[in-house]
């Protein structure tokens, strides 16, 4: 999976492309992202918005790179109206750019910074040994610590719900409901400086074709899709629930995959987003790895 977030003010750099060898994905396999910034009603955790400048919303950016790549598209959107009422000075745009390799991308405008998601969609075959009916196991799938990008990562908190409704934001989890979802599996990570967190995710629908209808029910300009878990104050992962960062689905056979990375404080911080997208994208080969064995 690969995605690229330009800071505000930064050149464009263009995009990369990184396709992970194990495992492998069916040729109809298709991937899509969204942010986790809006604050549900019905979700998992109780942690309230920030109430600081930032409104606990992501900053965003209007430029992404692009390429002739015809097989992927990004769309800009205006998402401060969901973590606020206050809609001014907002952005309200749609630009469809391209990203090389294969891969999907996001571009999610609102307020002048940048949130850039991004899942691969390259395809493959072998997911006989994922498509069983039985229930996953948070422990199973999740390990205690991951290495990723030369970093250690504790795991802080893990969900485990039949109610899927309660582990997406909007009206997502109504979609999840309407489609046949019977599990979503969450863990949070910390790295060991507590400066960035992740939240990693399985959701298992009872088909492929109920994951399809799923993921193609995702609304992008109402940013409705899977929410961040947040762990305890003081854990590193108390604001994932609404947090900016980057953000990486797919889906593989039945089990929709979704990885969210972030700074602990919430913000999409200036310099810092290109390690942001390694995290996430690294992060969202766990569960992965963990269904393939």
């Amino acid at each position: 999976m690969q995605g690229r977030v330009v800071p505000p003010g930064a050149n464009d750099p263009g995009s990369e492309n990184a396709v992970a060898a194990e495992p492998t994905f069916p040729p109809d396999a298709a991937r899509s992202t969204q942010n986790m910034n809006a604050v549900g009603d019905a979700s998992t955790q109780a942690s309230p918005p920030t109430d600081d400048a930032f409104g606990g919303r992501p900053m965003f950016r209007d430029e992404a790179p692009a390429s002739s790549d015809q097989r992927s598209t990004t769309a800009e959107i205006d998402l401060s109206e969901l973590a606020t009422d206050d809609t001014k000075g907002s952005s309200n745009r749609t630009k469809m750019l391209l990203v090389g390799g294969g891969f999907v991308a996001l571009l999610l405008v609102a307020g002048g910074g940048t949130f850039l998601l991004a899942a691969n969609s390259s395809g493959g075959t072998g997911i006989d040994t994922v498509a069983g009916s039985g229930s996953l196991e948070p422990g199973d799938v999740f390990p205690e610590t991951v290495e990723v990008a030369g970093e250690t990562y504790e795991l802080a908190i893990t969900d485990d719900t039949e109610q899927c409704g309660t582990a997406a934001h909007g009206g997502y989890g109504q979609v999840l409901d309407d489609n046949g979802c019977e599990q979503i599996i969450r863990a949070s990570y910390v790295n060991e400086d507590r400066t960035r967190a992740v939240t990693t995710g399985v959701a298992a629908m009872a088909t492929a074709e109920d994951a399809t209808s799923a993921r193609e029910a995702q609304d992008l300009e109402n940013a409705e899709w899977f929410a961040g878990l947040s762990g305890k104050d003081g854990s590193g992962t108390e604001r994932m629930e609404f947090a900016a960062g980057h953000g990486s689905g797919s889906q593989w056979d039945r089990y929709l995959v979704f990885a969210l990375a972030s700074n602990t404080d919430g913000r999409a911080a200036e310099g810092s987003m290109e390690d942001l997208t390694e995290v996430g994208d690294e992060f969202a080969e766990v569960p992965y790895e963990a269904l393939n064995e």
